[in-house]
Parts: structure tokens; sequence; C-alpha cells
């Protein structure tokens, strides 16, 4: 085939038709976002025109014009559906990212509240005195493996050791017993709250002052 063959069917492709090709698969790559919509019912549009002067002036692309059609229809079809998806996950998104935010609350009182029951027996051998150091702990009071676990933060990012003794006046009495934290949690500028424990052994969460 000569060179001019070659110009001849390049001049009888309808632009029209390659058009209505490349919008309707940019419609349908963007369709996540509103100018996907656009794009695919341009596609439609122009396809439609392009499959009528195809046939009318004997021109090159009818097959591209009916696949941008359709893609372009199937598209716009698809839309709401995918909304609909979109719409729905966010809600449940949410919901499993406070479980999970629940979940690591929860461990994390654990571990401060096991500690505590630990920092307690060393205290009953100790002229109950709180140790200064965590690793006063190890060996006789809590085992130097569960010992580690139990200082490490469970939330992503967080410290090996994410709890610290916060001195303080020994006896405590009853009466401000609920009111003296002798635990408190380290916890990444993430979380809105920590784990603390008072005298008293109650655990809650307060805020997080590093948020």
């Amino acid at each position: 085939m000569t060179n001019s063959s070659y110009s001849s069917d390049a001049e009888h492709w309808s632009r029209a038709a390659i058009a209505s090709f490349v919008l309707s698969l940019m419609g349908f790559a963007t369709l996540w976002i509103v100018i996907g919509l656009f794009l695919s019912a341009l596609a439609a549009i122009v396809g439609h025109a392009a499959r009528y002067w195809t046939k009318a002036n004997d021109l090159r692309g009818r097959g591209l014009a009916t696949f941008g059609t359709a893609l372009g229809y199937f598209s716009m079809l698809s839309f709401p559906v995918l909304m609909l998806v979109v719409g729905m996950s966010f809600p449940a998104m949410n919901m499993w990212r406070t479980g999970q935010e629940e979940g690591l609350r929860k461990e994390s009182q654990n571990k401060a509240s096991r500690l505590y029951l630990a920092c307690e027996a060393y205290a009953r051998t100790n002229s109950n005195r709180y140790p200064t150091e965590w690793q006063q702990l190890s060996g006789r009071f809590v085992a130097t493996t569960e010992l580690n676990e139990l200082l490490r933060s469970p939330y992503p990012g967080g410290r090996p050791v994410a709890f610290e003794i916060v001195p303080h006046d020994r006896p405590v009495l009853d009466a401000i017993a609920e009111s003296v934290i002798v635990i408190q949690e380290i916890a990444p500028a993430t979380e809105k709250e920590i784990a603390v424990v008072y005298a008293d052994g109650q655990v809650k969460s307060i805020y997080n002052p590093d948020s």
C-alpha cells in the first residue's frame, strides 16, 4: 500500500468517533468525581452524532463511536450506584475506625491496670513505696517479657515505654485516693485520650495533654 493510500485512510476517520471513544474512557476513569459524569454524557452525545456521520459520509470509526456511546451511558447509569456505595462506605469506615480506637483504648487501660497491680504488690514488700523505675518490677513481680509487653504502647507509632509512674505521697489517704493519679499513659499526639490509674485502682481515660 502506498503512502497516499495511508493518507487517504487517515483522512476518512471520523474525528467525532475518536473523540467519543477518548471522552468515554476519560469519563469512566474519573467517574468517582463529578467531572467524570459530564465527560461520559459528552461521550454519549458525541458518539450518537459520530454514528450518524460515519454512516452518512462513509467515514471510518463507527465501532469507536458505538463503544464511546455505550461506555458513556454505562458510566452515567453507574454513577448513582457508585455514589450510593461511597456514601454508605463512609459511615461503615467511621464505625470500623471507632471500633479500632475503642479496642486500643481498652487495651491501654488493661495494661495500665496490670501495671498498677504489680506496683501494689511491690509496695506491699517495700514499706508501701512504689518503684522509682519499671525495671524494679522485672522478675519477682512481673516476668521481664511480660513487663516489656505491658509497657509498650498499643497505638501505631507509640513508645516502647508508654507508661510512667507518677510521683505521689504514700500512703494515700482514702479520702483523696480517687483523685490521685499513680500511673499515667504516654500516648501519641494523634490520640485524644490517655489511660490513667488512680490510687484506689480505678482506671479511666482523660484528655491527652500532648494532643
